[in-house]
Protein backbone atom coordinates (compact mmCIF):
# COMPACT_ATOMS: atom_id res chain seq x y z
CA UNK A 1 0.00 0.00 0.00
CA UNK A 2 1.42 3.47 -0.98
CA UNK A 3 2.38 5.52 2.29
CA UNK A 4 0.11 8.56 1.90
CA UNK A 5 2.01 11.71 1.68
CA UNK A 6 1.58 14.30 4.91
CA UNK A 7 1.54 17.99 4.49
CA UNK A 8 3.87 20.18 7.01
CA UNK A 9 1.56 22.04 8.48
CA UNK A 10 4.52 24.52 9.68
CA UNK A 11 5.48 25.34 6.02
CA UNK A 12 1.57 25.49 5.04
CA UNK A 13 1.08 28.81 2.38
CA UNK A 14 4.86 29.00 2.07
CA UNK A 15 5.57 27.87 -1.26
CA UNK A 16 2.50 30.11 -2.51
CA UNK A 17 4.19 33.01 -0.47
CA UNK A 18 7.65 32.74 -1.92
CA UNK A 19 6.08 31.96 -5.61
CA UNK A 20 5.89 35.49 -6.77
CA UNK A 21 9.23 36.46 -5.07
CA UNK A 22 11.07 33.62 -6.66
CA UNK A 23 9.29 34.27 -10.54
CA UNK A 24 10.63 37.99 -10.60
CA UNK A 25 12.51 39.01 -7.49
CA UNK A 26 10.29 41.40 -6.04
CA UNK A 27 7.09 41.26 -3.55
CA UNK A 28 4.89 42.94 -5.91
CA UNK A 29 1.41 42.03 -4.00
CA UNK A 30 3.23 41.61 -0.33
CA UNK A 31 2.77 37.61 -0.33
CA UNK A 32 5.33 36.91 2.29
CA UNK A 33 3.55 39.01 4.27
CA UNK A 34 1.53 35.91 4.97
CA UNK A 35 4.41 33.76 5.95
CA UNK A 36 5.44 37.32 8.28
CA UNK A 37 8.22 38.54 6.22
CA UNK A 38 9.18 41.61 4.25
CA UNK A 39 10.92 41.98 1.26
CA UNK A 40 13.89 43.07 3.39
CA UNK A 41 14.06 40.27 5.67
CA UNK A 42 13.54 37.61 3.05
CA UNK A 43 16.52 38.64 0.66
CA UNK A 44 18.93 36.79 3.19
CA UNK A 45 16.29 33.77 3.57
CA UNK A 46 15.87 33.83 -0.18
CA UNK A 47 18.90 31.17 -1.06
CA UNK A 48 18.53 28.51 1.67
CA UNK A 49 14.58 28.62 0.36
CA UNK A 50 15.15 28.31 -2.82
CA UNK A 51 17.15 25.40 -2.02
CA UNK A 52 14.79 24.12 0.22
CA UNK A 53 11.45 24.23 -1.68
CA UNK A 54 12.52 25.25 -5.21
CA UNK A 55 10.70 22.15 -7.04
CA UNK A 56 7.71 22.51 -5.20
CA UNK A 57 7.57 26.57 -6.10
CA UNK A 58 8.23 25.62 -10.18
CA UNK A 59 5.66 22.73 -9.55
CA UNK A 60 3.32 25.50 -8.28
CA UNK A 61 3.92 28.09 -10.87
CA UNK A 62 3.28 25.72 -13.34
CA UNK A 63 -0.14 24.76 -12.11
CA UNK A 64 -1.08 28.16 -11.85
CA UNK A 65 -0.12 28.69 -15.65
CA UNK A 66 -1.73 25.85 -16.69
CA UNK A 67 -3.84 25.86 -20.00
CA UNK A 68 -1.93 29.09 -20.26
CA UNK A 69 0.89 30.27 -22.06
CA UNK A 70 3.92 29.11 -19.71
CA UNK A 71 5.69 31.73 -17.29
CA UNK A 72 9.24 32.81 -19.53
CA UNK A 73 12.32 31.01 -17.82
CA UNK A 74 14.61 31.07 -16.29
CA UNK A 75 13.36 32.42 -12.90
CA UNK A 76 15.12 35.11 -11.12
CA UNK A 77 15.78 32.53 -8.12
CA UNK A 78 17.26 30.17 -11.03
CA UNK A 79 19.34 32.85 -12.32
CA UNK A 80 20.45 33.98 -9.03
CA UNK A 81 21.02 31.02 -7.26
CA UNK A 82 20.79 28.01 -9.94
CA UNK A 83 18.53 25.43 -10.47
CA UNK A 84 16.56 24.07 -7.58
CA UNK A 85 17.89 21.48 -5.64
CA UNK A 86 16.47 17.86 -5.45
CA UNK A 87 15.36 16.71 -2.29
CA UNK A 88 17.76 14.28 -0.94
CA UNK A 89 17.20 10.86 0.92
CA UNK A 90 16.00 10.95 4.40
CA UNK A 91 17.20 9.21 7.11
CA UNK A 92 14.87 7.03 9.22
Amino acid sequence: MPIRRRTNLRRAGEVEAWSGYFQSGCDFFDDLAAIGLTEDTAEPLAEETWRRIGLEVIEHIENLHRNFYPPPRPFWAEENFGPAAKAGKRRR
